[in-house]
């Protein structure tokens, strides 16, 4: 970051044709937060190494340090797992839009020369589908009318009541923490669960009945809490230290669930709701980490037309740069500022392709960079 300071002092002047330089300085700086990211979903649209890099590059140049990689979803399994072959067999759009170990490597080396982290996340038990289908581990894929079951189409989520899920999740676990080079980090997702999606599943209603569990959402809570910690146990065994975990807010993080099966001294809750929401408090007293992605200021893709709705998409209207600039983690955090890690801007891909990468990120991802680093009035 020094460098990058230091670079922006010397520019090219092309009138004259000479190069400028500021002849003495002293600076004194510092980041007001540790975590500084941008999230890009490349699975509702596939992006290429270039275009990623590219972001990257950019965040280097603001000082942002964390790119979030939501590489998988319902829509695509882009990701190549030499031990799971069919996930991106069957998950990618075509075979020349995947991600080889070879360039998700190339991708963490360029990203580590420039101070930025690569964050991978693998989303579950819900956001899974497409490569998952000869896999007998699903409930409700691709189910209609999907508003029954998922809050966007195509549905699909794990079954966690099936062995099956933990050998592939453990598979997916391995090469995520070695191709991304044993990220410091990871994050587990675990966004938008349906109870109803899970409750057309009778292999996971007879197994929850045969615990003397009901099928009541307390039950489907139990039975979400149940993954989780044999998911983290899997990526646990394959990974060489036990690190933080990230998840969602979600039903899982709200008041009973949240202290019954999240741990705070492992999980930090990455907030995606309007940043009124109370659960952001209520997360705070009980003493856990955040990472602020608020859908009222940090989320990209607001403002277009619905795509599965009429008129503008769920989240808009637009999001401008003074909007992320005024979005304070002051203003979250108060006495328990010190819990806040940080802020993220997400850019879902429904309807962003690389095309529109830089228009969606630039230069709003610079105002909240500013608002992080420096976190002045």
């Amino acid at each position: 970051n020094a460098l990058e300071s230091l670079s922006q002092l010397i520019v090219y002047d092309n009138i004259r044709n000479e190069i400028l330089v500021v002849g003495s300085a002293e600076i004194t700086d510092e980041p007001k937060f540790k975590y500084r990211g941008l999230l890009l979903d490349t699975s509702r649209n596939f992006f290429s190494i270039e275009s990623i890099k590219r972001t990257i590059e950019g965040m280097a140049m603001v000082k942002l340090n964390t790119f979030h990689w939501h590489i998988t979803d319902t829509h695509s399994f882009p990701y190549v797992i030499k031990s799971q072959p069919e996930l991106s067999k069957l998950g990618a759009y075509s075979p020349d839009k995947v991600y080889t170990q070879e360039e998700i490597e190339d991708v963490v080396k360029f990203a580590k020369v420039r101070g930025v982290r690569v964050l991978p996340e693998f989303d579950a038990p819900a956001h899974v589908g497409e490569g998952w289908q000869n896999k007998n581990v699903l409930a409700c894929f691709n189910y209609q009318p999907w508003q029954d079951y998922c809050v966007e189409p195509p549905c699909g989520q794990l079954d966690p009541s099936k062995e099956e899920v933990y050998d592939v999740l453990e598979d997916i676990y391995r090469a995520m923490v070695e191709d991304f080079k044993y990220p410091d980090l990871f994050h587990m997702g675990g966004d938008e669960v349906s109870t109803k999606c899970w409750n057309t599943s009778s292999h996971l209603q007879d197994w929850m009945l045969k615990k003397g569990w009901n099928l009541t959402e307390s039950d489907f809570m139990r039975a979400w809490g149940y993954f989780q910690d044999n998911a983290l146990e899997r990526l646990d065994k394959v990974n060489y230290k036990q690190v933080p975990i990230i998840l969602w807010t979600s039903h899982l993080t709200e008041e009973p669930y949240l202290t019954q099966y999240i741990n705070k001294s492992r999980y930090i809750i990455q907030v995606w709701t309007k940043g009124d929401d109370p659960q952001i408090q209520t997360l705070l007293e009980n003493g856990y980490k955040l990472i602020i992605s608020n859908v009222d200021a940090l989320y990209f893709d607001c403002g277009t037309g619905g795509w599965v709705t009429d008129g503008n998409n769920w989240c808009s209207p637009y999001i401008g740069w003074q909007k992320v600039y005024d979005n304070r983690m002051e203003s979250y955090g108060g006495p328990y500022i010190d819990q806040i890690l940080g802020a993220e801007a997400a850019l879902w891909t429904e309807q962003v392709d690389e095309q529109g990468l830089d228009a969606k990120f630039w230069p709003r991802a610079s105002a909240l960079a500013e608002r992080l680093w420096s976190s002045k009035i």
